[in-house]
């Protein structure tokens, strides 16, 4: 409830106060976000959410061709999704492929798991967790982890992993099978997380222009956390039905860039500082080319006469 949102965001804030520790709260969606900013937050735009309405969840038509290819092909060639609970039953072969697997994917991202953001698997105590695998002569050849969003009777795909080298189409057929596991489970909505950085749908009034760009720029460029574009991409291909805005809101308004660091470091603890540095090499190499760019245009406006005024 929003009370509940207002007294446990005011009490952080104070805990944080006592130890003189920054507050933040990242990512904040909308409901949220005007709750913080009541209290005396700064809020700062960080990325779009992809939302599916379970109700409407259709891949018909043209705009669904490739997907609908894809899944039929991976079908064909063996491939099948099927849940499995551990609560009800252990099989050690498939978890121990589902932890190389995972094993796999970290050591190919170069970082670290991003706890703080992704649950872990947790086979060994799933709670409410829904684990879904795509099975090929009964072995798994990717999996995904769900967990509920009570509030809003949806479900949030939380972990995605497969092979290194999976059938062209594998991942295509997971998500869509989940989807609509989840729909005939009497599901509202679902989502796969927020894009970062992602400023393409949702306009925020209250966010400085200076601020949008330099979203946009490192949305384009830097190529930072997971690809960005080809991410956003990849989840634009499920049908979304809406984005939703995702936030920082951080205590006072005015931001400090060690805030910024937190996060990153939250978002991959093992390689942001290499990694980051590299990236805003590249980064700056570009707004200087940009800049060099601009001067240029703009002395060659001013040394020619207005064609408006012609």
């Amino acid at each position: 409830a929003p009370e509940n949102i207002r007294e446990f965001a005011d009490e952080f804030r104070q805990f944080c106060k006592k130890h003189r520790w920054r507050c933040c709260f990242h990512p904040v969606t909308e409901r949220c976000k005007s709750i913080l900013k009541e209290l005396g937050f700064g809020i700062m735009k960080t990325g779009e959410e992809p939302i599916i309405d379970l109700s409407k969840l259709s891949w018909t038509g043209g705009k669904f061709k490739d997907l609908r290819h894809d899944t039929v092909k991976v079908k064909k060639e063996g491939l099948s999704v099927v849940e499995y609970r551990p609560l009800q039953g252990r099989r050690a072969d498939w978890e121990k492929q589902m932890r190389e697997i995972s094993r796999i994917w970290i050591k190919s991202k170069g970082s670290e798991e991003s706890s703080y953001l992704i649950n872990a698997p947790s086979l060994d105590n799933p709670g409410e967790r829904t684990y879904l695998l795509v099975i090929k002569d009964d072995k798994v050849e990717a999996f995904l982890v769900c967990t509920p969003i009570y509030a809003r009777k949806g479900i949030y795909i939380d972990i995605i992993r497969r092979k290194e080298k999976p059938i062209p189409g594998t991942t295509q057929l997971l998500i869509s099978e989940t989807l609509q596991f989840f729909k005939q489970q009497g599901y509202e909505i679902a989502t796969m997380g927020t894009v970062p950085l992602a400023n393409e749908y949702v306009e925020d009034p209250d966010q400085a222009h200076i601020v949008e760009l330099a979203l946009d720029f490192t949305f384009d460029h830097l190529g930072y956390f997971h690809h960005l574009k080809p991410l956003y991409q990849f989840k634009k291909q499920f049908g979304v039905s809406w984005w939703e805005g995702r936030y920082l809101a951080y205590y006072s308004r005015r931001f400090n860039p060690v805030i910024l660091y937190a996060i990153l470091k939250a978002y991959d603890p093992g390689g942001v500082s290499n990694q980051l540095k590299k990236q805003l090499t590249i980064a700056w190499r570009e707004m200087k080319q940009v800049k060099r760019i601009r001067k240029k245009i703009m002395g060659q406006a001013h040394a020619s006469p207005c064609l408006r005024c012609q």
